[in-house]
């Protein structure tokens, strides 16, 4: 992901979200079940699940129809690229 387009979903930080693919790592847990929330709460939990979830299918669906979800790896370096940020007002 270039920088252009990280600015561009940075921009929709607000924007409703949802998160699907996310496993549990738990023998008999449950996969969790996640709400829609903003965009930028949806990257920060993505970003800080490593290691307590199997996130290899891992998308954050936003927008319209037509804009592809975030994977895992888009996540990350939009973490890397803004951080914290994606929580402020």
């Amino acid at each position: 992901m270039d920088r252009p387009a990280m600015a561009s979903v940075f921009r929709m930080r607000h924007v409703p979200a949802s998160i699907s693919g996310v496993r549990s790592l738990g023998r008999g847990q449950a996969d969790p079940i996640f709400h829609s929330r903003p965009l930028g709460e949806a990257i920060r939990f993505i970003a800080q699940a490593e290691g307590q979830y199997d996130l290899s299918a891992v998308a954050v669906f936003y927008g319209d129809r037509q804009t592809p979800p975030l994977g895992n790896r888009e996540i990350r370096q939009l973490w890397s690229e803004y951080g914290e940020r994606w929580m402020e007002a």
